[in-house]
């Protein structure tokens, strides 16, 4: 069996078209893209993720931590101090905009 017919019986036609718009569209571009890579795809989520682990990595399981996000800490901590600085400003009257 070639890879597009084997990725073809484990992944959804959405899954497959996102990893394809990445340029992931063989089997040994999937395992070398497992985890990270993947889960960075748009398109891509938990669900294809799980398939692809019971196909081609029995046994296996990544589990992200989702409260931690998979961009760089220093746009985390601008994130955080933004939203620091928007919970200590003063709230303005809507009705002063008129």
């Amino acid at each position: 069996m070639d890879d597009a017919a084997l990725i073809a019986c484990v992944l959804s036609p959405r899954a497959i078209n996102a990893l394809a718009r990445c340029g992931i569209k063989t089997v040994d571009q999937i395992r070398s893209s497992y985890p990270h890579e993947l889960l960075r795809v748009h398109g891509f989520g938990m669900l294809s993720l799980r398939a692809v682990e019971a196909a081609f990595f029995p046994g296996e399981r990544f589990d992200p931590e989702f409260g931690i996000p998979m961009v760089s800490r220093k746009a985390s901590m601008l994130s955080e101090e933004l939203s620091r600085h928007l919970r200590s400003a003063p709230s303005c009257d809507l009705g002063d905009l008129k």
